[in-house]
C-alpha cells in the first residue's frame, strides 16, 4: 500500500510538472513566418527564454519562417504545426553560423568535422524533443567543404542526450538531414525525409531507436534519379579528438531508397561498433550497396542482424569489406567484422539503375585479418545477369577505397568471398534473370564454410557453380547437383 501510494504521488508530480511548462510561441518573440522575412533572432529568443523557464514547447503555427543557424538549448520542445515549416535561408546573406575550429578535421571530411554552420545545431545538451506535422526544410543549406556564409546541414547534434524526433518532413537537408555525434538515447520516429545527399548519420551514437521512417537521399536530375547518398549511416570519426563506439542501435518497418548505400556502416570507423538490429525493411534502390558493413580505420563491427529485408533495384546487395585506410591519429590497427546474420533477405531485379551499376554481393576480409562467423540463412538474390566466361577470371584488387565499384567486376554473378573464417548458407539461393557463364560462388582463403541447401542456376555454356581457391574444412549439406572445383594454392 505504501509503494503504491509513493507511486501515486510521483505520477501527481510529474503531472504537475508537466502542467507547469509553457508554451512559447515564435511569433510573440517577434517572428513573421511569411517566408521573406529573416526570424532567425525571434526563434532563438523564444527557445532562450523557452530553456530560462526551466523547460517547455517552443510552437511554430501555420507559417514559413526563413532561419539562419537555430541554436538549440536545454528541455525543450520544438512543436511544428502541419503547415509550419522552417526553411532554411539563402546561402549568400551570412546567416549561418560559420564552422568551430576543430584541430582533427584532418581525420574526416568538412561535413563531419564541424556542427554550427547548420540550420540547426546543438552541443551538450539534453531533453530536446522535434515533434508536430510540419517540416523542416533546408532550403539554402548544401554539401560544402569549405565556408562562405552558407550552411551545411539541417539539423547537427554533438554530445547530445535524450533526442526524439518524430512526425517530421525533411526536405533538402544540405549534406546531412541530420548529423549526430556523440549522442544517446534517440528516437527518430514517423520521419519523411526527401534530401540530396544523407539522411540519417549515428556517428558514436548510443541507444537509438530509428521506426517507421521513409528516407529517400536521391538526387534527380531531368526527373531521372542521377545521384544521391547514404540514408542511414552508422558510423565513428574523430571529430571528438578521441574514439567512440557506437552501439545499440535497432533500425526497424523502414522504407529507404538512396543513391549511395542505403544503410551503411562506415566509410568513418575510428571506434568500434556493436550491437545493431535492422529488420522489417524495404529497400528499393542503391546506387552501391543496399545492406553495405565496412571497417576501414581500425574499428571492430560485431553482432549485427538484418532480418526481413526486402531489396530490389540494388546495385550491391550485400556488401562486407575490411580496408587499411587508416583514417585516424598515429597507426591505427586494420579492423574487424565478426558475427553478422542475414535472415529472410530477399532482393530482386539486383541492378544499380541510377547510375548503370551491376555487382556480386561480397564478403572481402584481409589475409589476416579475416572477416569472421557470418550467417545466411533464408536468403534469396535474383541478379540481373549477362556475366563473361571472361570475367570468371578476373583477380579483384585490394583497395584503401571502401565503395562497392572500388573492387570492380567479380568473378562470380552470386557471392565473391576472400578471407572469411566460419562462414554458413543455409537455405540460400542464386538467380539470374539472364544467362550469367561466371560461377553461382567464387571462394578465396575460407575455413569453416557450410553450404546447407543451396541453390544456384547455372547458365549453358558455364563450367561449374562453386570455385573453391584454398578452402579449409569445407561442408556440403544437403546437396542441390551443385558443381564444385576445388583449388589450392
Amino acid at each position: 500500500m505504501k509503494k503504491v501510494l509513493l507511486f501515486v504521488i510521483f505520477v501527481l508530480l510529474c503531472s504537475c510538472v508537466s502542467c507547469a511548462r509553457k508554451n512559447f510561441n515564435v511569433k510573440s518573440y517577434g517572428a513573421v513566418g511569411d517566408g521573406k522575412t529573416l526570424d532567425t533572432e525571434a526563434i532563438n529568443l523564444a527557445i532562450k527564454k523557452c530553456s530560462e523557464a526551466g523547460g517547455g514547447t517552443v510552437v511554430f503555427p501555420e507559417g514559413t519562417y526563413l532561419s539562419g543557424s537555430i541554436h538549440l538549448q536545454n528541455n525543450i520542445t520544438l512543436q511544428l504545426d502541419e503547415r509550419a515549416t522552417i526553411l532554411g535561408a539563402p546561402d549568400d546573406i551570412n546567416a549561418y553560423d560559420p564552422p568551430e575550429p576543430n584541430p582533427w578535421d584532418q581525420y574526416q571530411d568538412f561535413g563531419h568535422s564541424h556542427f554550427r554552420n547548420s540550420l540547426i545545431w546543438g552541443e551538450n545538451l539534453e531533453n530536446i524533443t522535434f515533434t508536430g506535422k510540419g517540416t523542416i526544410n533546408g532550403g539554402g543549406i548544401t554539401r560544402s567543404n569549405t565556408y562562405s556564409g552558407g550552411g551545411d546541414k539541417a539539423i547537427s547534434l554533438k554530445l547530445c542526450n535524450n533526442i526524439t524526433i518524430e512526425n517530421i518532413t525533411f526536405e533538402n537537408g544540405g549534406h546531412f538531414a541530420v548529423l549526430a555525434n556523440g549522442c544517446t538515447d534517440m528516437v527518430f520516429s514517423n520521419l519523411t525525409i526527401r534530401t540530396l545527399r544523407d539522411g540519417i548519420n549515428l556517428m558514436a551514437c548510443s541507444n537509438v531507436l530509428i521506426e517507421n521512417c521513409d528516407i529517400r537521399a536521391i538526387r534527380y536530375q531531368d526527373d531521372k534519379m542521377a545521384g544521391g547518398d547514404d540514408a542511414i549511416g552508422i558510423k565513428s570519426d574523430f571529430a571528438l579528438g578521441y574514439k567512440l563506439d557506437c552501439e545499440n542501435i535497432i533500425i526497424r518497418d523502414c522504407f529507404l531508397s538512396s543513391g549511395c548505400n542505403t544503410i551503411t556502416f562506415g566509410a568513418e570507423t575510428v571506434g568500434n561498433i556493436r550491437n545493431v538490429q535492422v529488420s522489417n525493411c524495404t529497400i528499393e534502390h542503391a546506387a552501391k550497396a543496399g545492406l553495405g558493413i565496412t571497417s576501414n580505420d581500425g574499428s571492430v563491427i560485431e553482432d549485427v542482424t538484418f532480418t526481413d529485408i526486402t531489396m530490389t533495384k540494388i546495385a550491391n546487395p550485400i556488401f562486407i569489406n575490411i580496408t587499411d585506410r587508416g583514417r585516424a591519429p598515429g597507426d591505427p590497427p586494420v579492423g574487424k567484422i565478426r558475427n553478422v546474420t542475414f535472415k529472410n533477405i530477399t532482393a530482386t531485379d539486383a541492378y544499380g539503375y541510377i547510375k548503370d551499376r551491376k555487382f556480386t554481393s561480397t564478403i572481402s576480409g584481409r589475409a589476416d585479418h579475416p572477416v569472421e562467423n557470418v550467417v545466411f540463412e533464408n536468403v534469396s538474390i535474383t541478379y540481373k545477369g549477362g556475366g563473361t566466361k571472361e570475367m570468371a577470371n578476373i583477380k579483384v584488387p585490394y583497395k584503401e577505397t571502401y565503395s562497392p565499384r572500388s573492387l570492380g567486376v567479380r568473378p562470380a554473378y552470386g557471392f565473391f568471398v576472400r578471407h572469411v573464417k566460419k562462414l554458413k548458407f543455409h537455405n540460400v539461393s542464386v538467380d539470374f534473370e539472364k544467362p550469367d557463364l561466371r560461377p553461382a560462388i567464387v571462394m578465396e582463403d575460407v575455413d569453416g564454410v557450410v553450404l546447407n541447401q543451396f541453390e544456384a542456376r547455372r547458365a549453358t555454356g558455364s563450367d561449374y557453380d562453386v570455385i573453391l581457391n584454398n578452402a579449409r574444412n569445407f561442408t556440403e549439406i544437403d546437396p542441390k547437383n551443385l558443381k564444385i572445383l576445388e583449388l589450392s594454392n
